[in-house]
């Protein structure tokens, strides 16, 4: 005969493991939804310094943000952590990108973003002289943090802004 304790703890684990097979049925079903954001980036200015004793450059970008995540929420979505990134080639590297801006949006309420004339937060900067002359495109990324299931990075290409860096 099997004592009470070894009866609990196939019960426990029995449980633990259909709760487990539940939330990979349920995270699952996640994987079939489609979103389809409005997003519109913006530059309303740009400056650019040479800073001769670092040896490098640095870039302060004025941007406007119109966005309309809504629809990538679903059941599973605990929060979105949205983040522009500014990507261009040098000689060195055939991808650079550097996070200019972020926010963090959590729940569907608070999932239409619009920001006229802000500063990024995160300095533009290149450890060179790569900026000068280069074409810049801002892209629109978020990660999806689910409830559930695996963390997502989806990057929004269907809506960039490109621009030049000029003196």
């Amino acid at each position: 005969m099997h004592t009470f304790w070894q009866r609990v703890n196939a019960i426990f684990f029995y449980a633990l493991s259909v709760l487990g097979f539940l939330a990979l049925l349920c995270a699952g079903t996640t994987y079939f939804h489609t979103a389809h954001p409005h997003v519109d980036l913006a530059l309303d200015r740009a400056s650019l310094r040479k800073i001769t004793g670092a040896g490098h450059e640095q870039a302060t970008l004025r941007l406007s943000i119109d966005a309309d995540l809504s629809s990538v929420f679903n059941w599973n979505v605990k929060q979105l952590f949205v983040y522009i990134t500014a990507e261009y080639q040098t000689k060195q590297n055939r991808l650079n990108q550097v996070v200019v801006w972020d926010h963090i949006i959590t729940d569907k309420e608070h999932a239409q973003v619009r920001a006229s004339s802000i500063v990024n937060k995160y300095s533009l900067t290149d450890q060179g002289y790569g900026l000068r002359g280069n074409d810049i495109t801002l892209v629109l990324h978020w990660n999806t943090i689910p409830i559930t299931g695996l963390l997502t990075t989806t990057g929004f290409r269907q809506s960039v802004h490109t621009f030049t860096l000029d003196d």
